[in-house]
């Protein structure tokens, strides 16, 4: 799993949440100016909405906004994806 973030935007909710969940998942910060990820890739191609969070899930599927990932800080993500 892996959350696509900028350090100054809301995705630092999910991040924490995340982090307090003991989930394991990889982060790539993207700049949001260049639209580019840290790795190189254009964001474009994560989300074309272009906003941070996005979380990429281990079966491909990309989730986007907060109110999308957030319920995870409640539900274990392994009854939700796994």
């Amino acid at each position: 799993m892996k959350l696509y973030y900028s350090p100054v935007a809301c995705s630092l909710a999910d991040h924490i949440a995340l982090r307090e969940a003991d989930v394991d998942f990889e982060i790539e910060r993207v700049d949001l100016a260049t639209k580019l990820t840290a790795g190189g890739r254009g964001f474009g191609t994560v989300t074309p909405k272009g906003y941070v969070p996005a979380l990429e899930l281990e079966t491909g599927e990309i989730l986007t906004e907060n109110i999308a990932i957030g319920p995870r800080r409640v539900t274990p993500f392994s009854e939700l994806v796994g």
